[in-house]
């Protein structure tokens, strides 16, 4: 019995081994990439909220007697012969911030005076008397809302002081507020205003 063997080329059969070694390469599975970090483990905490701004308070049982001290002392001298309207105002007023009087009914043949000081800490204390349209009759055009400012520079003021009182020249009462403004300095301010039967 005659066997026949079939030669393979030795250059077919090390182009077929290179072919399935190729193929087994490709057969790998490719690297993962490497974990990405969680979404809680890159996301930051959100700034606090800014602090609320300084608010406008009441004077304490210290500073209200301190204040009003201050302002009697002076009346005697920039208030001559002249009596307290109301009571006192008093407020601790951070910088640039203001605080407003009740309402004072201004009445013709008076004469009025306001008298303002600071603790420390308030530099420079501004004031203003004006009319109060809301809680007020109609008036003249002629009457201007701005009655009176103080034009002192410093931590105390004053408006119509000594011979220089205000007057109201209408009839008609009329309703007014002192505003209080710390515009340098922040600290307890303090104001109070003073009348007279105005001599004719």
């Amino acid at each position: 019995m005659i066997t026949l063997r079939r030669t393979i080329p030795f250059a077919m059969l090390t182009t077929a081994l290179g072919v399935a070694w190729v193929a087994g390469c490709n057969d790998q599975k490719p690297a993962e990439p490497p974990p990405q970090p969680s979404a809680s483990a890159t996301v930051t905490a959100p700034p606090p909220p800014p602090p609320p701004p300084p608010q406008v308070t009441a004077c304490d049982a210290v500073q209200t007697p301190a204040l009003t001290s201050m302002i009697q002392a002076r009346a005697a001298t920039e208030a001559p012969g002249m009596q307290p309207e109301g009571a006192a105002i008093c407020n601790v007023v951070p910088e640039g911030q203001s605080a407003s009087s009740q309402v004072i009914m201004l009445q013709q043949g008076y004469c009025y005076t306001v008298l303002g000081s600071s603790l420390p800490g308030v530099t420079e204390l501004d004031m203003q008397m004006d009319l109060d349209l809301a809680a007020g009759a109609a008036l003249p055009v002629a009457i201007k809302p701005l009655l009176m400012t103080d034009t002192e520079a410093g931590p105390n003021g004053s408006m119509g002081a000594k011979q220089s009182c205000y007057q109201w020249p209408l009839p008609i009462p009329a309703a007014a507020r002192v505003t209080l403004k710390a515009r340098t300095g922040s600290g307890p301010v303090a104001a109070q205003v003073y009348k007279k039967k105005k001599a004719f």
